[in-house]
C-alpha cells in the first residue's frame, strides 16, 4: 500500500516550470543584433521547450548603457546581455584590445582573431575575472568618422570635436589621435551635429544610416579606426546551475546567433558603401597609415590597458 502511495505521489508531481531568461540590450529592435537574439529565442523554445524561454528586451529598457544592463545581473532582473569590448577597460582590461584602434587590418583579420587561441585565452581570463559566461562574439562593424568636409589625415583630426559614446577605449583613441572627444548620448548626436556642438561623430555604417547622420555631416571618412564587436554574456551563477546537456545546446544556439549577426552586419556595411551616396552622403576613402603611425606608440606604453606583446601577437595572425 505504501509503495502505491509513493508511486502515485511521484507520478502526480508537476513538471518543472519553464524559466524565463531575460536578455537586455540597448540597441533598436530593427538591428541584426536584436533580430538574431529573437531567432535564438525561437530556437531555445523549440529545443528546450518546457525548461527555458528567452525574452529579449531592446532599446535600453533595462539600462541605457551596457554597464547598466549588466548591473541587472546582481538584482536578477537580467540574465543575459550584449557587452561591448570597449567597456572592458575596468572589468577585464586585456580583452578591451578587441575594441582597440587599428588593432585589426580588416574584417578578415578580425575573423581570424575571433577564431584564434588568443581570443579563447582572453575569454577564459574574462570569465575567471568577472564570473560571467561568454557565449559568442557578435560583430558590430567598422567605425568611421563623419564630417561636413573631407578629412585631411592626420592633420584634420587635430582639435576636432568628435561625438563619441561614453566608452573608455573610444575616448582614449580620439585623444591619442589629437582630437577632442565629447561623450554624448547616442540619441542626442544628430542634434548636437546640427547645432554645431560637435563637428564630427563616429559610428559603423549601419548606425550612420539608421540615425541619418549623413544629413548633418555628409562626408563619411572611411577611417575604420575600430573594428567593433560585442560579447554575448550570461550571469555566471545562472549558467553554472544549468545542466551540462542544456549548456551544450545553449552554447550552440548563441554561437550561431552571433555568427548570424556578424554575417548580416558585414553584408549591410558593404552594401551601404553603395547605397549611402544615393541618399546624399559622400564616401571619402582615406589613407589610414598616418593614423596607425600616430597610434602605434600608444600600443603597449600603458596608455591603453593591454600589453605590446598582446598587440604584436594579434598583428601576427593571418
Amino acid at each position: 500500500m505504501l509503495l502505491c502511495i509513493c508511486l502515485f505521489f511521484y507520478e502526480s508531481r508537476p513538471a518543472q516550470a519553464e524559466e524565463t531568461l531575460i536578455f537586455g540590450h540597448i540597441l533598436d529592435d530593427s538591428t541584426a543584433h536584436h533580430r538574431n537574439m529573437v531567432w535564438a529565442a525561437n530556437e531555445i523554445n523549440r529545443e528546450l521547450k518546457g525548461r527555458y524561454r528567452l525574452q529579449v528586451v531592446p532599446r535600453g529598457q533595462l539600462g541605457t548603457t551596457d554597464a547598466q544592463v549588466i548591473e541587472g545581473f546582481k538584482t536578477g532582473n537580467v540574465k543575459m546581455a550584449y557587452l561591448s569590448l570597449g567597456h572592458l577597460k575596468e572589468l577585464y582590461p586585456l580583452m578591451s584590445i578587441g575594441a582597440g584602434p587599428f588593432v585589426f587590418r580588416d574584417f578578415a583579420h578580425w575573423q581570424v582573431f575571433r577564431d584564434s587561441s588568443i581570443y579563447q585565452e582572453l575569454v577564459a581570463g574574462f570569465e575567471k575575472k568577472t564570473g560571467m559566461k561568454a557565449l559568442g562574439l557578435a560583430y558590430y562593424g567598422e567605425r568611421h568618422v563623419t564630417t561636413k568636409s573631407p578629412l585631411v589625415i592626420p592633420e584634420g583630426l587635430n582639435n576636432l570635436t568628435v561625438r563619441v559614446p561614453n566608452i573608455p577605449i573610444i575616448v582614449l583613441t580620439f585623444r591619442a589621435l589629437g582630437a577632442k572627444p565629447v561623450p554624448l548620448p547616442f540619441k542626442e548626436t544628430y542634434q548636437a551635429l546640427k547645432e554645431g556642438i560637435v563637428e564630427a561623430q563616429e559610428n559603423p555604417l549601419p548606425a550612420i544610416n539608421a540615425m541619418r547622420f549623413y544629413e548633418v555631416t555628409k562626408v563619411i571618412n572611411l577611417t575604420a579606426h575600430i573594428s567593433d564587436a560585442q560579447l554575448v554574456v550570461m550571469d555566471g551563477k545562472r549558467w553554472n546551475s544549468i545542466s551540462p546537456a542544456d549548456q551544450e545546446i545553449l552554447v550552440r544556439i548563441f554561437r550561431e546567433a552571433s555568427n548570424r549577426v556578424t554575417d548580416e552586419v558585414r553584408k549591410e556595411e558593404l552594401q551601404l558603401v553603395q547605397d549611402l551616396p544615393k541618399l546624399g552622403a559622400i564616401i571619402h576613402p582615406v589613407d589610414r597609415r598616418p593614423m596607425i603611425e600616430r597610434i602605434l606608440p600608444f600600443q603597449g606604453n600603458g596608455y591603453f590597458p593591454w600589453t605590446r606583446e598582446l598587440y604584436d601577437r594579434i598583428q601576427s595572425l593571418h
